[in-house]
This record gives C-alpha cells, structure tokens and sequence, in this order.
C-alpha cells in the first residue's frame, strides 16, 4: 500500500516534470507548449500536484481550473504515473488521494482520454481500452461527452465527487475550460465538443 502526499507543484518543479516526464509522458500532438501552461497559472487558471511517498515523486497531475462561485471545476490535463511506478497501484492511490484532497471541494472533475474507437493500430486501441477500463475501474463515470480537441478524439469522463451532472452541463464546463486557456480563434478552430 502506497503512502501518497499530494503536494502542489511550484513554477520550477512545473519546469522539471515538464521536461524530465511529460513530453516523454504523452503524443507530441498533446502537449501544450510550457509557456502556456506557466500563463494559465499565473492568471489561476492552471494547478499540478505530485503524489510523493516520503521525497519520491510516483506520478504527476496538471489540471486546467475553471472558478465558479466558491467551487471550480478542474480538468485532469495530464495525468501519469513514472515509468517505473506503473502497474504497482500507484495510479489507483493517486486518485484517491486527490479527491481526498486537493479536490475534495471541487464542483466537478473531469477527464479527457484518447477515444478507443479511433486508434490506429489494434495495438492502440487496446491501449486506449486497458487506459479506459483503468479509469472506469476507479470509479469515473462516462460522460456521453466527446471532443475533438487539435484534432484528438476524446471521450469526456467526470471523477464522482457528486452525483454526476448532464450531459448538457459538462459539454458547458468542457468548453469553457478550454475558453479560458485558448485565445479565442483558437478555440474556436481547434475545439469541437459533441453531442
């Protein structure tokens, strides 16, 4: 068992998961350019945490943040475990520790993952399936949400934190969130979110 301390990340910490772990983490086509992921913080729009045990960093999450009248709803930008940490439960710890706290008064969470109907290769799609099952496993609820975001399908989960909300409000949230991080030509050209 896994003994998980959530702490949030400053601006050099930020520097150095970006560099050592996230552009390795994900496709090349997923990940946004650090200095926009440093402005949207500035402007309290972004937040990251490390799950730690004792001083080492396990696995890491960066959120896009939305505030809305005392709650925000956050949006799980990158989510990953290191290499050497996964398959040992530390992804499963992580979420919990998360929705423990720093998010346990969130309004919503939710969570993009690459859409497993539009994998390439058998290969990546059953990835993208062991990916969604892993979530789903973890209590995530199915949206019924999808997007199309710099041209990545993705299906639009919500972590439970209350009773789930419609399918109307999360496509909302989705892009708002979005709206807030993107100037607004490029939200509009690079954002498609259905139904």
């Amino acid at each position: 068992m896994w003994d998980i301390q959530v702490l949030s990340f400053n601006e050099e910490q930020i520097r150095d998961v970006y560099g050592r772990f996230l552009v390795r983490d994900f496709p090349q086509d997923e990940v946004k350019p650090l200095s926009m992921i440093l402005k949207a913080r500035r402007e309290g729009k972004y937040v990251c945490f490390g799950a730690y045990d004792r001083e080492e960093l396990l696995a890491y999450a960066f959120f896009v943040i939305l505030p809305r009248e005392g709650k925000s709803v956050y949006l799980f930008d990158y989510l990953a475990v290191l290499p050497q940490n996964r398959g040992k439960g530390v992804g499963s710890a992580f979420l919990q520790a998360l929705m423990a706290h720093p998010l346990q008064d969130a309004e919503c969470v939710l969570l993009e993952i690459d859409h497993p109907d539009f994998g390439l290769t058998v290969e990546e799609r059953e990835k993208r399936l062991r990916r969604q099952h892993f979530y789903l496993k973890n209590g995530l609820l199915d949206t019924g949400v999808q997007a199309n975001v710099y041209g990545v399908e993705f299906k639009i989960l919500e972590l439970p934190i209350g009773p789930g909300h419609p399918r109307d409000w999360v496509r909302d949230m989705y892009s708002k969130l979005y709206a807030a991080i993107l100037p607004p030509a490029v939200f509009d050209a690079r954002v498609k979110v259905r139904p």
